[in-house]
């Protein structure tokens, strides 16, 4: 599946997350109750273990990864 940075920081957004930071070519964002923040690099191309990573922080699965990025693609 192909994500771009700015999908998946909306995706994170749409789930409750702000951004705290950026430092160099990486985006931070956190919201209350995850186990660390996430780290969003600011690339063409984002890999597909950096998106995995980042579903698993956040608690969800493919299939809700897949319903938030239809509502950000419908922008």
């Amino acid at each position: 599946m192909h994500v771009t940075w700015q999908e998946l920081r909306d995706v994170c957004r749409l789930l409750g997350c702000v951004q705290a930071r950026i430092k160099g070519d990486h985006l931070i964002m956190t919201r209350p109750g995850l186990p660390r923040s996430i780290v969003i690099k600011m690339d063409r191309d984002i890999g597909e273990d950096i998106v995995r990573s980042n579903m698993r922080t956040l608690g969800i699965d493919r299939a809700e990864l897949e319903r938030q990025l239809t509502i950000v693609r419908k922008r």
